[in-house]
């Protein structure tokens, strides 16, 4: 969003659909109803669905005390046989100073 708020979430769309995507949220869909420059950042493509929705929960999860993060709802059901290879991947939004990261003493403050 413009004023450094964000939506995290996955898509299943194809690349022509995906274009104009940017979520189901109703805060997301108000902003394109008023026309405002949204910007999208993709941080993992797989071929796996199950992958991407684990990523998502993860990065929802890892960003849940972010007053900037629009995510108000996590839905998970996965099946584990198909996240047995799955390697997560490391982010935090550009704006962060209060994102909790995974740290080998587990989730801690991003410095």
């Amino acid at each position: 969003m413009p004023d450094g708020r964000y939506y995290i979430g996955y898509s299943c769309k194809t690349e022509k659909q995906f274009e104009k995507y940017y979520g189901s949220s109703s805060i997301v869909k108000e902003a394109i109803e008023n026309n405002e420059t949204l910007q999208k950042e993709v941080i993992l493509q797989s071929p796996n669905r199950n992958e991407a929705k684990i990523q998502e929960f993860l990065l929802q999860w890892q960003c849940r005390h972010d007053s900037l993060c629009l995510n108000d709802m996590i839905h998970i059901r996965l099946r584990l046989k198909y996240l047995s290879e799955f390697t997560p991947v490391v982010w935090a939004p550009r704006h962060s100073k209060d994102t909790f990261v995974l740290t080998e003493k587990g989730y801690q403050a991003r410095q």
